[in-house]
This record gives structure tokens, sequence and C-alpha cells, in this order.
């Protein structure tokens, strides 16, 4: 049987000199077996794992748009619409998706909000260098080339998809609420595919309660039919019997009759538009 290794004391027998003392040693838990490092050795740590990309995108709904985290490093802020130019406190990127910013009926704003982006020291990206000699190009072919070309209905859809495009692990929407007609009809398709995506993804994407964003568009069918549903759509038609009445009156009126029926239509008008964009946002949160 061959020789066992010698200890570090058995180095020292027979030689007539005592075994130096050893250095202090430190044990490091790691995975798998402690290992024993002397003090005297400089200890490498792991690298850290970057933090998750956290985007906050920043719209002009004053109802939640300065409730972003601007004061939070973490988060990474991006902004667009000439709405918000020296608004918002902080920005770490701008998005200016139109090209029509020149074009006669945009001139207007157009003009002095290309000038303001000139000289803005953050980065802006845009469909090319044409308006902003310093802007970037915004990678549209690679972002259609992921998502498809069907929900792309906003400036938010691009910058939802490019968050997800650039990692992003959570996404918050500030000053978002896309209640108009327009925006509703047009564009909230958009979000909510976007939305779906990333909820597939693992993605965190939410709101603060101020915003209309993050609410589901009814179930067709079945919304209408619980409680809320119903009463919205009976109270619709009410206001609409109430306003067909008054336009279709042929009586004769005094002036001043005239005046108060008209201001009446009016109200019963903006009623009715409060009722329908209820119906059109919140019907499904009585599901």
């Amino acid at each position: 049987m061959g020789a066992l290794t010698p200890t570090f004391a058995d180095q020292f027998k027979g030689n007539g000199s005592a075994a130096p003392v050893p250095s202090p040693m430190l044990n490091i838990p790691i995975s798998g077996p402690v290992v024993s490092v002397s003090v005297n050795e400089t200890i490498t740590e792991p690298p850290k794992e970057p933090e998750p990309l956290k985007v906050a995108l920043i719209g002009t709904a004053p109802s939640s748009r300065m409730l972003a985290p601007f004061n939070d490093l973490s988060w990474k802020i991006w902004v667009c619409s000439p709405g918000n130019m020296n608004v918002v406190p902080r920005v770490d990127v701008w998005f200016e998706i139109h090209g029509n910013l020149l074009w006669p009926e945009c001139k207007a704003y157009g003009e002095p909000y290309i000038e303001w982006l000139k000289k803005q020291p953050f980065p802006i990206y845009m469909q090319d260098q044409s308006l902003v000699p310093n802007a970037l190009s915004f990678p549209v072919d690679e972002i259609v080339k992921e998502f498809g070309r069907d929900f792309f209905t906003s400036s938010f859809a691009w910058m939802l998809a490019f968050a997800m495009h650039s990692g992003a692990k959570e996404i918050a929407l500030f000053g978002i609420d896309m209640a108009s007609r327009e925006e509703y009809i047009l564009q909230r398709p958009g979000f909510f595919f976007f939305r779906h995506i990333a909820h597939m993804r693992g993605i965190k994407v939410w709101a603060p309660n101020e915003s209309d964003i993050m609410q589901s568009p009814g179930l067709y069918g079945y919304s209408e039919m619980k409680p809320f549903g119903r009463k919205i759509l009976a109270r619709k038609q009410e206001l609409k019997d109430r306003i067909a009445q008054m336009e279709q009156q042929q009586l004769p009126q005094l002036e001043q009759q005239v005046v108060q029926t008209k201001h009446n239509i009016s109200y019963l008008k903006g009623a009715l538009e409060d009722l329908d964009y209820m119906e059109s946002i919140w019907i499904g949160q009585g599901d």
C-alpha cells in the first residue's frame, strides 16, 4: 500500500523545525462543497445579474400622467407626443412615430415640436432622420417581423412591442386612457393584442386605477345580459327617445322655449355620449 499524502504537520517531522502557523482560513459557502480560501487571497465574486428592464410608457391623459415613477431610477421612462414637451420631469427615450409633422394641417404644432426635438439630449426614435438629424431610426422591420403587422394601431402599440423586443420584464402605462371615440374604436384593440402577447411571455403589464386603459372590452353577447350592461343599454335608449321627441316637436314655440329645448337636447346628447363611453370601456366590469 502506498504512503498517504503527507499532512501539513508531517512535512516538518524529523527536521527539527516547527511547523509554521497556517494563515487563517475562511469557509465560503458556494453551490456545491464548501471551499476554504485564505484571507490573504483575493475573493472574486460572481458578476451580478443585471436588473430586469422595467419600462414606463407616458401619454398625456392628466388623470395619471404624473403618477409615473420619475424619481425611481430602476424604471426607464419612455415618452411620446408633443403634449408632453416640457411637462414630464424625466425622459430616458422619446418616440415620435409620425412622419407627417410638416404637412399643411400639422405645421402649426409640428414645426415648433421638431425644433424642440432637435435640442433634446435623450435618444429619439422616429421613422428616419429626415426631420430630426440626431434621431434614431425606429426598427420597424424587426418589430413587424416579430409581431406581425395587424395591430400597430397607435404609438403605444409600437412602444409596447419595442419594450418586449428590448427584453422588458415589466411595463407600466401612465397618462394613457384611449377613451375617446376614435381611440377606443381604432386604437384599443392594438393595445389589448400586445397586452395579451406580454401575458403569454410572462411580462407584467399594468396601469394605475386612474387610467382607463386596462379595462377589457365586454364579452360580446354576454356582458349586456348582466345587470350593469342591461342598465346602460336601457338608459341609452331612454336618452335617444327623449332626444328624438324634442327634435321632432312640431308645436309652435316661443324663442325662449326654443333656446331651452336646444339646451336640453345638447345636455341629453352629452349624457348619451358619456353612456357610450361607459358601454365601450367599462361594461365588462359588470361580468
